[in-house]
């Protein structure tokens, strides 16, 4: 509960501080400053006019705050006359030998805040007294209407006891009136019927070199001069005029007024532009403005006018001003541009106030238009007031990271009261206003330095992001410490680097920290600013040895050239093996088998295609006599083989098997198992399970026919 009250007693002085700062007291012109007063001087009168000024336009009202050594000698009031506040004496009975000078503290409040103060130091002459003997005085009055320039108005006098020195004197204001410095006379600068008003207060001031005394003269005046005005053209007044208008057409009729009885006036017409003056007569006899003899408007080449109308009695004159619009033909109406241009700053719905100043024309001759927006391109961002063309945001707008494009065209539209439209376009340019303040990532960090930092080392960064755009978005850095000792070791650069100044070895003890205080201040205006920290902790630092492991890179094989080769050596060597193994297999499908007992078997089945791989055949071979067969039970086996082929089976004794047989011209079969004569013919008595027996375990014999070939076992 305390804490809670304490808070908002806190709050409380922060809003009345905030308060306070936000008016400032009235400010002193020519204080301090002296002034003399003679001892003898006993009524009381102004010796000091107070200057001062209210900053913030309030009132305020001054006051003696002290005197010394005495108080009740002076008093400041407000002067009505000189619209001032002044110091005066206050029946005075000052006394030289006891009090030479005094110190006179004035302060002006604005009950708004606490009031300044200024000082005036009036001192006293021995012995002396000097005084106006004929003021403050209301003169006679004078006929303004027959007192002609330098006439002798007054003529002040003052004294002084002492009679130390000519006396001087001066009036203020001294635009229409003038006093000699010497004798005194006031005089008129011109003639006194060029005053509008009575009567004049001026103010005197006398001074014998030492002491300045000043009081009122007021002058007195009749017959004062009555300015003459237009009666029907007080303020600028405005009329439409149709183009087709007939030239002696009556445009406008002026009365105008002087009161004074028997005033001789003049009149005279200024027409704006100056080149068409001649489309314009002027009477000033009847005060009527008419279109001139021979003359028509043009509303394709002017359509406005401004005419300045002057009445004048010599001594005073009056000027108004009358505006002519011309109205056209009814057409649809029409921007006098093809594209506008406006800039604006960004900011919230409803502000920008941004006035392209567009001058709408109509044949018609209607002179009320209302704007739109063609509903394309960013328009539902924009507003636009229907009678004035300003245009406003209708949207909270922020180009910052462009959230929104910062050059928009719109397509502007006037409607006329016949309801016809015409077209422009307006380029609107936001510009970016500096809303957001640099932005730090951290509130604060932490840095390091050690032995071994060099002076001059970046030691860390705190650069922050502005979601600003351009000048605005470009920010300078600086540092500060409550410790004045870290600004000899760091620094904060301008970029937001953290730099090390000097090293800290030798000076500062291992694990002493400082803090600086990180400023961002962007480049905007007004220029925003934020804060971050950064704890710089000066460490030792521990040298160690240093272990260089190497790690070797993973073996690719296409990277070792001998494996790639030994690798291509195995694809040749492989297709070589694939090819030959081909071979045999399409020899196999072909002749029945991959080998046999006269290699010329396959080029027989070659030579039916005229081929003549088979050449070889009458080389002249080898004989083997082959031995005995050592068992007995299988010498039955190799005598059909004795009787008709060589030992090795590659050629026939055989003469007649040695011829090649015809193919079976009933057989649609081409290739297949070899016909050897010895063989069965599919056309002739087949074998059959009865003709063979078993001669031993696992060896089958045929007993009908001759015996086959050993192959077939």
């Amino acid at each position: 509960m305390l804490f809670s009250i304490l808070q908002a007693i806190f709050l409380l002085a922060i809003v009345w501080k905030e308060s306070l700062c936000a008016f400032q007291a009235p400010l002193f012109s020519g204080l301090p400053t002296e002034r003399s007063v003679g001892e003898l001087e006993t009524n009381s009168r102004i010796i000091y006019q107070i200057t001062a000024t209210d900053p913030d336009g309030d009132a305020f009202a001054c006051s003696i705050s002290s005197v010394t050594p005495t108080w009740g000698e002076f008093g400041v009031t407000y002067n009505t006359l000189l619209s001032k506040w002044t110091v005066n004496t206050v029946n005075p009975t000052f006394d030289y030998t006891n009090t030479t000078q005094f110190t006179v503290t004035i302060a002006c409040d604005d009950s708004n805040t606490t009031p300044r103060t200024g000082v005036l130091t009036v001192k006293v002459v021995d012995n002396d007294l000097l005084q106006f003997t004929n003021l403050p005085v209301s003169t006679t009055s004078f006929d303004a209407s027959t007192t002609g320039a330098g006439t002798t108005l007054y003529t002040v006098s003052a004294t002084s006891a002492l009679n130390s020195g000519l006396l001087s004197y001066t009036i203020s204001p001294m635009t229409d009136f003038s006093i000699d410095a010497s004798s005194g006379k006031v005089t008129n600068n011109d003639h006194l019927n060029r005053q509008i008003t009575s009567p004049v207060d001026l103010w005197v001031t006398v001074s014998d070199g030492t002491i300045i005394a000043e009081d009122h003269l007021r002058i007195n005046m009749h017959n004062v001069n009555n300015v003459p005005y237009w009666t029907n053209l007080v303020t600028p007044q405005t009329i439409s005029i149709a183009e087709d208008t007939a030239s002696g057409t009556l445009l406008y009729s002026l009365t105008s007024q002087d009161n004074d009885v028997g005033a001789a006036l003049s009149y005279s017409m200024t027409v704006n532009p100056v080149t068409d003056t001649t489309k314009f007569s002027f009477s000033t006899n009847t005060l009527e403005l008419r279109l001139a003899s021979g003359q028509s408007f043009d509303y394709e080449t002017r359509n406005f006018y401004n005419i300045t109308f002057t009445v004048d009695d010599t001594m005073a004159s009056t000027t108004s001003i009358l505006y002519v619009n011309i109205q056209n033909a009814h057409e649809a109406c029409y921007f006098d541009q093809t594209l506008y241009h406006v800039t604006a700053p960004e900011g919230a719905a409803g502000t920008g106030s941004m006035n392209p100043n567009f001058v709408v024309s109509d044949y018609d001759g209607t002179s009320t238009y209302s704007y739109s927006f063609l509903s394309f391109n960013n328009s539902n961002r924009f507003s636009i007031d229907a009678s004035t063309g300003i245009i406003d945001y209708a949207v909270h707008y922020d180009i910052d990271n462009s959230a929104m494009p910062n050059l928009v065209y719109l397509t502007v539209i006037c409607t006329d009261t016949t309801s016809k439209t015409g077209t422009s376009q307006v380029e609107i340019t936001v510009t970016d206003v500096n809303d957001n303040a640099p932005s730090f990532s951290t509130a604060s960090s932490l840095l390091t330095v050690n032995q071994y930092t060099s002076p001059g080392t970046t030691i860390g960064s705190a650069a922050p992001t502005d979601a600003d755009s351009g000048v605005n978005a470009e920010f300078t850095c600086s540092g500060t410490s409550a410790v004045s000792a870290a600004l000899t070791y760091y620094q904060i650069g301008s970029d937001c680097g953290v730099y090390l100044l000097s090293s800290p070895a030798g000076t500062l003890s291992y694990g002493t920290m400082y803090t600086m205080t990180i400023t961002a201040i962007d480049k905007g205006s007004p220029a925003l600013t934020s804060t971050s920290t950064v704890d710089i902790l000066f460490k030792e630092l521990t040298t160690t040895t240093v272990t260089t492991t190497t790690t070797a890179n993973p073996y690719n094989f296409w990277d070792d050239d001998g494996a790639v080769a030994a690798f291509s050596m195995a694809i040749i060597l492989g297709a070589l093996l694939a090819a030959v193994f081909l071979y045999f297999c399409i020899r196999c499908c072909y002749t029945g088998l991959c080998c046999g007992p006269d290699p010329c078997d396959f080029c027989n089945w070659c030579n039916s295609r005229n081929c003549n791989c088979c050449q070889h055949r009458n080389r002249q071979t080898r004989t083997i006599t082959p031995q005995e067969y050592r068992n007995p039970r299988r010498a039955e086996e190799f005598d059909y083989y004795d009787k008709n082929f060589d030992s090795d089976y590659e050629s026939l004794k055989n003469e007649e098997l040695r011829r090649p047989r015809p193919l079976n011209s009933s057989s649609s079969r081409v290739h297949g198992l070899r016909d050897y004569p010895d063989f069965p013919n599919s056309q002739s008595a087949q074998l059959t399970p009865s003709n063979a027996k078993m001669v031993e375990p696992g060896r089958v014999v045929f007993t009908r026919g001759r015996p086959l070939p050993i192959g077939y076992y």
